[in-house]
């Protein structure tokens, strides 16, 4: 069906902006003239790709000022479809308008809601499930609410981690970009100076021109090699065993294994307590869980979990034997699990690990930090020192 853009004025001589579906010009200006709309001016939209740029450029954000603005209007007594109607008209981004009113659009054809979203890869599986959840047991409102809280808290974490490891990026490609400066451009002066002189050099300053000349003469093939390492990398890490050997090296390495490992728990302990506490089934939750923990070898550890769970052995010794949780947390699991509190036991599991791997991301950085001013000052100082050694030895001034 085609795309139209319009712009109408209401009773009150409102304008607004939107777009919608019709079988063609005339049969939107009826439909809008039923809605106590005055068309203005229609627009046929070009609909070539639009589904692929929906997905490509709706984010994370976009998705939980939905989540939370659909809450709000539920909260106020809204039907579920006047609601859709209503952010597919007023939402901020026009894609993500186009979304919504395909989703009000399958709803108005006797869709659930849940299986609306289940249509577009907008929608996480995490999400269409707890939707459904939520419609299972009549409790929708509480589980949208319950699902803006965890794409806040998501967000929020990955904006502090990002936050954090912006200052050592930035520090790190100014002290290159200086580096590579005078590298290329400031030492071949000189070396050309010292040339027409055609004194002897200091060995400092023959190591520092020649490291020099060699950058001068190969830097398009260091930097072509980076580039190609970098290019070959991400495709070989989008295949089955490229994503194995990536995720198995992130558990080898010293340093980034604990802060990885942290990110894992915390991640799969809030995604798994958020779908139990919304009805979710607990198999299904487990699959969810591990789907999104974002390491395909814990992922393939944590399936002794679900198959313990399928047996009726319950959650804490399944999850022991995976080896993915320390001891203290299974028993934490075991606890809560005998309790019948295991949702909120796994949520402040998820809490906990968040808040460890904040603090490791913070030392961490405050030792990279100065280390990377260290190193940065070694190599300008290297070369300030080389340069000033030959220019004093040629002027025979005394160091």
């Amino acid at each position: 069906m085609p795309l139209f853009s319009y712009e109408a004025s209401d009773a009150r001589g409102k304008k607004l902006k939107a777009s919608s579906e019709a079988t063609d010009e005339s049969a939107l200006k009826e439909a809008l003239r039923k809605k106590g709309l005055i068309p203005l001016s229609i627009e046929a939209v070009e609909r070539r790709g639009l589904a692929a740029q929906s997905l490509r450029k709706i984010s994370k954000k976009d998705l939980l000022r939905f989540t939370h603005e659909l809450g709000n209007l539920l909260e106020s007594g809204i039907p579920i479809d006047k609601a859709l109607f209503i952010l597919s008209e007023h939402s901020e981004k026009e894609r993500m308008r186009a979304v919504i009113k395909k989703v009000y659009i399958d709803i108005q054809k006797g869709q659930s809601l849940s299986q609306a979203m289940a249509g577009h890869e907008v929608f996480p599986r995490l999400y269409v499930n707890m939707i459904r959840a939520g419609e299972a047991g009549g409790i929708l409102e509480p589980v949208i609410r319950r699902l803006a809280a965890f794409l806040e808290m998501t967000a929020s974490f990955r904006e502090e981690v990002i936050s954090a490891l912006i200052y050592p990026i930035l520090l790190a490609i100014v002290g290159g970009l200086a580096v590579a400066v005078l590298m290329l451009y400031v030492v071949p002066r000189f070396a050309q100076i010292f040339e027409d002189m055609g004194q002897a050099l200091p060995a400092p300053t023959l190591i520092l021109l020649k490291v020099s000349g060699w950058f001068v003469s190969y830097w398009w093939l260091m930097l072509g090699a980076a580039v190609l390492s970098f290019a070959l990398l991400k495709t070989y890490a989008k295949t089955k065993e490229g994503r194995l050997f990536m995720d198995g090296l992130k558990l080898r390495m010293p340093v980034v294994k604990t802060l990885h490992m942290k990110f894992v728990i915390a991640r799969f302990a809030r995604t798994l307590g958020t779908l139990i506490q919304s009805g979710v089934p607990i198999l299904e939750a487990i699959r969810i869980s591990r789907e999104v923990v974002g390491n395909e070898v814990i992922s393939g550890s944590l399936q002794t979990l679900e198959e313990g769970v399928k047996k009726g052995r319950g959650v804490a010794g399944p999850l022991g034997e995976s080896g993915v949780f320390p001891p203290i947390v299974v028993q934490m699991i075991a606890v809560g699990e005998e309790a019948g509190r295991l949702e909120e036991t796994f949520l402040t599991v998820a809490d906990r690990f968040e808040a460890e791997s904040r603090n490791l991301i913070k030392r961490a950085v405050s030792l990279i930090e100065p280390a990377m001013i260290l190193l940065m000052g070694l190599v300008v100082g290297f070369i300030v020192i080389s340069m000033l050694i030959a220019v004093f030895s040629i002027n025979e001034i005394p160091i």
